[in-house]
């Protein structure tokens, strides 16, 4: 890989970690605001429940992105903890890998109809004042979509090792 490749992933990873770590605290401090204002005020947010609760749609996207860029994302893979490094535990892991970039490829597709729907409705709804459906719709078919492509570089890679021998995943 060459040295501007390397930058470029390290440029996303550190973005990523960042869009994490500012929609986390978002939430923390939305959430305390509204304790405060209720608690002492008597008052609160109107709009602070559902921007929270798509942050909370957000922070579980961009949490999984994290977890797909180095492949340690939850498996549901009983056969390959068990097998020997080599060719058969990189065939498995084509397999799994395979399947995970159908299933993520299959959710950015129905998940961008779903936005292009809502895109497309002219009395679509909103989460909160200047913030429409679709608008956040669109954060899914994205975060599946770049689920997919990395599952695929990883099923490429295990399919790789499994035919050449060893190539470092």
């Amino acid at each position: 890989m060459t040295e501007d490749k390397k930058s470029a992933f390290a440029f996303l990873a550190r973005l990523e970690d960042g869009v994490l770590m500012f929609i986390l605290v978002g939430i923390v401090l939305l959430s305390f605001t509204q304790i405060l204002l209720r608690n002492i005020f008597g008052i609160g947010l109107i709009w602070k429940d559902p921007l929270v609760r798509q942050m909370l749609l957000w922070v579980t996207l961009v949490g999984a992105l994290v977890a797909t860029r180095n492949h340690n994302h939850i498996t549901v893979d009983a056969i390959s903890r068990h097998l020997p490094p080599g060719r058969i535990k990189s065939a498995t892991g084509f397999i799994c890998d395979t399947f995970a970039t159908i299933v993520c490829a299959l959710l950015t597709h129905s998940t961008f109809l779903v936005f292009y729907m809502e895109f497309q409705d002219p009395l679509g709804g909103y989460i909160m004042p200047g913030l429409p459906l679709w608008a956040s719709l669109l954060t899914l078919p994205f975060a599946f979509g770049v689920m997919t492509l990395r599952f695929l570089r990883f099923s490429i890679l295990s399919l790789l090792h499994t035919v050449k021998g060893e190539i470092k995943i």
